[in-house]
């Protein structure tokens, strides 16, 4: 479980902010937890595609402080939505995998809505997609359904410059692009009997590799609607990964801004 911090001095005090990684499972015990508690409790739901500018928005007796910024651009920037759970000593802002749904803001603890989110079995495809290698892969929760996982030659990056380098940076482009048709053939073959069925969709692999398929493959606007931001971070795209994938697709972050 990976965490960071951030703090500033406040009248003498730290509000310090940690940042959690939680699996499925952990972060059921901890919002079990979170209900346990007998301290007053204020709960909030972001809805997915929120902004805010500040969560004092939401929470208005929440202090000001940078503790709180790395969260804020979490919840700006994805697009799952947030529960917030608030004692007036720790803010806690739980961003699940996939969107959820709940109350603005209510007085207790509500963690219904995330706790019933983590006992669906959505139906969900994924594409990786890295130069040399792509996985693709339909999962009911966490069942792998179907897959298909290859590998396709890409030429490594020149260094040298002139003639060479050009005709090399050609060669590379057309194999790369080689690729991105194959994947996309691929992606289809496995995906059609799924494509009214799927609730989500991710991709991952490489950034810059992503960009490009994205670019040449059009069957991707098929899954628009149901396409997460989240890009998944995976190395190699083989078999081994698509089998280990559901632990990743269902964590959870959770940031705890402790207020002294």
């Amino acid at each position: 479980m990976g965490y960071s911090r951030a703090s500033m001095t406040n009248t003498n005090a730290e509000i310090t902010a940690e940042r959690r990684t939680m699996s499925r499972a952990g972060l059921g015990r901890y919002l079990e937890e979170i209900q346990a508690s007998t301290s007053p409790v204020q709960t909030a739901y972001l809805k997915p595609g929120t902004t805010l500018k500040s969560f004092t928005e939401v929470i208005p007796d929440l202090p000001v402080s940078p503790a709180f910024d790395a969260a804020l651009v979490a919840v700006n920037t994805g697009d799952v939505g947030a529960g917030l759970f608030w004692d007036k000593q720790i803010l806690r802002i739980v961003l699940p995998p996939l969107p959820v749904a709940g109350k603005r803001l209510a007085a207790g603890v509500d963690a219904a809505p995330l706790l019933e989110l983590l006992q669906t079995e959505p139906m969900i495809g994924v594409c990786m997609v890295r130069l040399g290698r792509f996985g693709v892969g339909v999962y009911q929760g966490d069942k792998l359904l179907d897959s298909k996982t290859d590998r396709r030659f890409v030429k490594g990056r020149h260094k040298k410059g002139g003639s060479s380098s050009n005709r090399f940076r050609r060669i590379r482009e057309k194999q790369a692009d080689e690729l991105y048709k194959k994947v996309c053939t691929v992606l289809r073959e496995h995906f059609e009997p799924y494509e009214r069925k799927l609730d989500h969709f991710f991709l991952g692999g490489e950034a810059s590799t992503l960009v490009g398929f994205r670019g040449r493959c059009t069957y991707l606007k098929t899954f628009e609607n149901v396409l997460r931001a989240r890009v998944l971070d995976i190395r190699e795209p083989g078999h081994e990964a698509l089998e280990k994938l559901p632990r990743t697709l269902w964590e959870s972050i959770v940031y705890e801004v402790q207020i002294p």
